[in-house]
């Protein structure tokens, strides 16, 4: 019989996506494997069969993990009633500082290059990036219902934008580039697109 993962059910999947994710920054993804995560938390690979079947199960759980905080952090945005894009900004430091790890850069160019070869990895990424587009429209949707958004540029368009800002900083900040002068950069792009068009003077920096 396999060795379990102590705890109940969930807090036992908890455990082990913590471990995978450090194995993944701190050992790359290709290298580690489900016997690596095993020793990581005491207990043998049948164990993780039970929770997780394969690596790839674990990295789509990761990206899962990612998405529900992020969403947290655009909720907690949309809970000032006065000034939801002044706190989007604060969220999105928290986001910035998250991904301006190098660890955690190279982690995702990585993933990034095996998707290349492995059709697993690149449909999680596509769900992946397709979610993530979905929150921050949902978000943006409310923004502009509340009137803090630039109404001419729609939600979803608006979205894949900002999306796509952000992973530019990545890849900047992946070749070296200055963090904090790639954070005002990134954080004033941001702003351009989100401040209505009669505070866009205004915009945060």
């Amino acid at each position: 019989m396999p060795r379990v993962v102590p705890g109940y059910k969930v807090e036992a999947r908890a455990r082990i996506v913590e471990a995978a994710k450090r194995l993944f920054v701190t050992r790359g993804y290709r290298r580690t494997t489900m016997d690596d995560v095993a020793e990581a938390l005491g207990v043998s690979k049948g164990a993780l069969y039970l929770y997780y079947r394969s690596k790839v199960d674990l990295l789509r759980e990761t990206q899962a993990q990612n998405r529900r905080l992020a969403r947290q952090w655009m909720d907690t945005a949309l809970q000032d009633r006065t000034a939801p894009a002044t706190m989007f900004f604060h969220a999105f430091d928290d986001l910035f500082d998250r991904w301006a790890d190098r660890e955690q850069i190279a982690l995702y160019f990585e993933i990034l290059g095996e998707a290349s070869h492995d059709e697993e990895i690149r449909e999680a990424i596509r769900i992946d990036h397709r979610e993530d587009l979905k929150s921050l429209q949902r978000f943006l949707q409310e923004l502009r219902r509340r009137g803090a958004l630039a109404s001419r540029i729609e939600p979803d368009v608006l979205a894949f934008m900002v999306l796509a800002l952000f992973q530019g900083a990545v890849w900047d900040l992946s070749i070296g580039a200055d963090r904090d002068r790639t954070r005002r950069v990134l954080r004033r792009s941001i702003g351009e697109l989100l401040a209505p068009p009669q505070r866009r003077t205004r915009t945060e920096r």
